[in-house]
């Protein structure tokens, strides 16, 4: 049996002796009682000694041994998608059958377009509908929100007895993302962890004009090549962005807080930082020079600027071994490059969770319908690509051709669970599933990983302030306005909005934080 990760582990561990101990004595009850029953019923078969047997424990058991499994359940799972795939029906039938053979159960699959979800669950949450398992994220239906609130359950008791083959497969960084208040409520999946911001550079353009990607270091490096792309290329947009490309970690500062992540003051940095007021003077030169798509500030997805193949680079946040085959199915069919400008940085598991909710009735089996998900690699390539033969076809060794207009195509495999056990789209890395465990492992973790702000205190100030985000960020972002003259009027209007008061709370949990930690 698995031991439970982080502090508590001797008190489980004697928790699960006892139980088994107290199953042991009760094991020896019911076998003298099968004796005296023998001995006044010579007739009992050994089907019906084998019913006995579970009646004397008391438990509800198969003769596979797996535990709780004799009753045949309904489990529902909520999760985000792109779209609608008109297969899913076909999927869910064959998921069925082998989570019926494995598990005596049944699964609803139940995904949600992403534009929609947070509104879909919030509704789901307050209703109190009965649901089993659901996704969560730290940009998306807020695990720790929810989780206070009481939406998901916590899960450290179950773990041990129903997923220990889960509990093992996941180490000690991933599952610390998941807990709050000393409980376990996130269950990760195992996905890449760490961010490497990466430009994506079409690989026609880069080959017909000799771009050296190991000469690109930070991001100023590619106007040259866009440069090029301007004058040589009519019709095609040099850098395609949607709300620009800064971000703290490009900088050296923890995206949580933000601090600089060497500040020994561990100072609380405000919302505009010198290095933004930087990237929006760099992006507006390129915005005036015709680089960036004119529509940069009004477009909703990411996806919006490079999905038609008509962008030469864009920015990448994350970058992650094997995104050139996503890239290169969502943007007009073209191969990529990607070029990290940074080392990686390890952000953690909270971009993509899995919960159970607290209205479930069967979360045992909820927990083993996700340790089965996390470790059967059937089940989990037909979650995300569908119908061997149907959705995609087997190459070479691990690799799949994809078929995106057969009738199921997810492109979200960091949804359903651990990315180790899939199969590898065309066009991937032969290595992406080495390259993420070994940019998980090797990535920076911050020394402020586990803090998580409360805001409940600012409430009334961070929708102000998002209000303000709203309707300066993408302009300034996008390099669609002069920031010589509107970002004064975005940082007062900031201050206005109570930016102060939350770098204020912020600076004090922070130093409680540390404080408890011995960081301080």
């Amino acid at each position: 049996m698995a031991k439970w990760h982080g502090s508590g582990a001797s008190v489980q561990d004697r928790k699960r002796a006892s139980k088994r101990s107290a199953l042991a004595a009760r094991a020896s009850t019911g076998a003298t009682t099968r004796r005296i029953l023998l001995a006044a019923f010579g007739m009992l078969t050994a089907a019906v000694l084998g019913g006995c047997s579970s009646a004397l424990f008391g438990s509800d058991m198969e003769e596979s041994g797996e535990p709780g499994t004799a009753k045949p359940v309904e489990l529902v799972w909520y999760y985000p998608e792109y779209e609608a795939n008109a297969d899913l029906e076909q999927v869910n039938e064959a998921v069925n059958r082998i989570v019926k053979a494995k598990l005596n159960a049944t699964v609803r699959l139940m995904p949600i377009e992403f534009g929609s979800y947070e509104q879909k669950m919030n509704t789901l949450a307050a209703s109190n509908e009965p649901a089993d398992i659901i996704w969560t994220s730290n940009w998306l239906f807020s695990w720790t929100d929810n989780a206070k609130r009481g939406v998901f359950r916590p899960v450290q008791e179950l773990l041990p007895e129903f997923a220990p083959r889960l509990l093992a497969s996941l180490p000690d960084r991933f599952w610390n993302d998941g807990k709050l208040n000393g409980n376990q409520y996130g269950i990760p999946s195992y996905q890449i962890a760490a961010m490497r911001p990466s430009l994506v550079i079409q690989k026609r353009f880069a080959d017909k004009y000799g771009l050296d990607a190991g000469s690109i270091r930070k991001i100023e490096d590619i106007e040259p090549f866009l440069k090029l792309i301007k004058e040589g290329e009519p019709g095609i947009v040099p850098f395609g962005t949607t709300r620009g490309f800064y971000m703290n970690t490009l900088y050296g500062i923890d995206w949580r807080v933000p601090v600089y992540l060497d500040d020994p003051s561990h100072t609380v940095l405000p919302d505009v930082t010198e290095e933004m007021k930087s990237n929006f003077e760099l992006v507006r030169s390129w915005y005036v020079k015709g680089y960036i798509n004119e529509d940069a500030a009004t477009l909703r997805e990411a996806s919006d600027a490079y999905s038609k193949g008509n962008a030469a680079v864009w920015f990448d946040p994350t970058g992650k071994p094997g995104s050139e085959a996503e890239f290169k199915t969502m943007g007009g069919g073209y191969d990529v490059q990607l070029v990290p400008l940074v080392a990686p940085y390890f952000t953690g598991a909270v971009s993509s969770m899995n919960a159970i909710s607290r209205t479930s009735k069967n979360p045992e089996r909820a927990l083993m319908f996700l340790e089965l998900v996390n470790t059967d690699k059937e089940l989990y390539n037909l979650l995300v690509y569908g119908i061997e033969g149907k959705h995609y076809v087997k190459t070479v060794g691990n690799f799949i051709r994809l078929d995106p207009d057969a009738g199921y195509y997810t492109n979200t495999d960091w949804v359903f669970g651990d990315i180790r056990n899939e199969y590898l789209p065309e066009g991937s890395p032969a290595d992406k599933l080495e390259q993420t465990v070994r940019i998980n492992e090797e990535a920076r973790l911050s020394s402020y990983a586990g803090f998580e702000f409360d805001g409940e205190s600012v409430k009334a100030e961070l929708a102000n302030v998002r209000a303000v985000n709203e309707e300066y960020y993408g302009a300034l972002a996008t390099g669609t306005v002069d920031p010589d003259e509107y970002l004064p009027i975005y940082e007062e209007q900031l201050k206005k909005a109570g930016s102060d008061v939350i770098v204020a709370e912020k600076q004090r949990q922070l130093n409680e934080w540390l404080a408890s930690q011995g960081l301080k």
